[in-house]
């Protein structure tokens, strides 16, 4: 039997440094919502738990969808790259 385990919606944090150019566009209303909101309950712990009793399941996939990130700023896409990488090979990961 094939085992596939599923990750939605990661929104990866913390934020890295943000400037008010960064906040332009509908970014400033993500930015708002994140320090009202998501950072709250979108801790590291969280996911980590997530990731270790999936990986302690041993799935033959393990598929990501959905937002990684929360502004698309080009740290966090850096950051989001890394964690990618920490799930397994690219051929066990899509």
């Amino acid at each position: 039997m094939f085992r596939l385990a599923h990750i939605s919606d990661a929104h990866l944090g913390p934020l890295p440094d943000v400037t008010y150019r960064d906040l332009a566009s509908k970014r400033v209303l993500g930015y708002v919502n994140w320090q009202r909101n998501r950072r709250r309950h979108m801790h590291d712990a969280v996911i980590d738990t997530i990731v270790a009793d999936i990986k302690a399941n041993a799935p033959d996939h393990l598929a990501v969808t959905g937002d990684l990130v929360n502004l698309a700023l080009d740290g966090e896409i850096e950051m989001a790259k890394h964690w990618l990488e920490t799930l397994g090979l690219p051929h066990d990961v899509s």
